[in-house]
């Protein structure tokens, strides 16, 4: 199976103990233009990463490199997303019109939608003894979580 993730900067000493879990994830870039009288106008971009299960939106300092690969199935789980397509872009506008506001409070703006991208953001899994890890592909970040059942009885 042929998908696009986002390409992975951290990857784990030991690949035959992980297993891949691939997590969606829209990635917009928004182009807005500053009106000013004075200076001249401000022009720049805006990039929103909208999580495809928790519904929010980010904005990050980079476009972050993205790869077309091929999945094999025993080795990964895929998440299926949690919103639309259409959600996804209303929350990366209302992220990238907060930014907007909250920056340029009191100047006239305009923004356009300018890129979009579906991807994934790939975690790597690892069973430990009874314990479970998770470490993020981008942030080398490592942290321990627990199975379903035990999220259920809290």
């Amino acid at each position: 199976m042929k998908i696009t993730r986002i390409k992975p900067l951290y990857i784990p000493e030991n690949q035959k103990k992980v297993k891949e879990v691939y997590y969606p994830v829209w990635i917009y870039i928004f182009s807005y233009v500053v009106k000013r009288r004075i200076f001249g106008d401000i022009k720049g971009n805006i990039i929103v990463l909208v999580d495809g299960i928790n519904q929010k939106g980010y904005l990050a300092d980079i476009f972050p490199e993205i790869e077309e690969i091929n999945v094999i199935d025993n080795k990964a789980k895929i998440l299926e997303p949690q919103i639309s397509d259409e959600k996804s872009e209303e929350i990366a506008k209302d992220r990238a019109e907060a930014f907007l506001f909250r920056k340029y409070a009191y100047l006239k703006f305009t923004y356009q939608l300018t890129q979009k991208a579906f991807t994934y953001k790939l975690f790597w899994a690892r069973k430990e003894e009874n314990k479970y890890f998770l470490m993020d592909s981008i942030t080398g970040e490592e942290i321990e979580v627990l199975p379903y059942e035990e999220h259920k009885k809290k």
